[in-house]
């Protein structure tokens, strides 16, 4: 009986004894608009009030419940591969977009040791990443972002190196983790709070990442 109650207590460790966080996260999205031609309400339908995030240790997708012109929105990010896919519900064409084709300025980086907020009945500690678009066609001019983690929820840094976009790398390096409340400026049009209302560790079978075959692939 002791035998078996080890061989049990082994098994459960190797399925969820993992060092890397797998799963899905449910957050819930809020508004604020910052200019007068642009809606709280157009920016819940354009972008959605919801999003999940599947998690694996080597990639991961972000799916948006938008309910606008362009149906939803499934941004999934291949970690090893070095590119994001972007795949909107009513649209032809999947874009695809390696990483490091955004041109960005850094302005401020940094922990900020006394800004800490409860998610989920966790503490979580906070970063503040900073920057300036430099592309042409970006809708945005300037990003702010302040992003809530718990290191729990652990994440790989060795694979997010190369994934510069948005600085992502420095704020994985730094937090090694989820982040599950994201407080977001896209200056001068918006401001969003993205946060996790549900956790659930699981395995994320590869098969979500599949994307629509018929589609064009636009490579930017």
């Amino acid at each position: 009986m002791l035998r078996n109650l080890i061989l049990t207590i082994l098994i459960v460790q190797n399925i969820y004894g993992q060092d890397y966080f797998e799963g899905e996260i449910l957050y819930n999205v809020t508004y604020e608009s910052l200019d007068q031609n642009i809606s709280s309400s157009i920016l819940e339908r354009e972008m959605g009030k919801s999003f999940s995030a599947y998690i694996k240790e080597d990639k991961y997708q972000l799916f948006y419940d938008a309910k606008g012109k362009l149906g939803w929105i499934k941004v999934s990010v291949f970690l090893n591969e070095g590119y994001t896919l972007t795949e909107y519900e009513k649209s032809d064409t999947l874009i695809k977009s390696p990483f490091g084709s955004q041109k960005e300025k850094l302005i401020d980086f940094k922990v900020i040791s006394s800004n800490q907020k409860e998610v989920l009945g966790k503490m979580c500690k906070s970063i503040l990443i900073h920057y300036e678009s430099l592309n042409e066609n970006s809708f945005f001019k300037e990003f702010r972002g302040t992003y809530y983690y718990y290191d729990e929820y652990k994440l790989n840094p060795k694979l997010y190196e190369k994934y510069t976009d948005g600085f992502w790398n420095l704020y994985v390096k730094e937090s090694e983790s989820v982040s599950l409340r994201n407080e977001t400026e896209f200056l001068p049009f918006f401001r969003a709070i993205q946060e996790a209302v549900k956790i659930t560790p699981k395995k994320i079978p590869d098969t979500i990442f599949n994307s629509n075959p018929n589609k064009y692939l636009l490579i930017e």
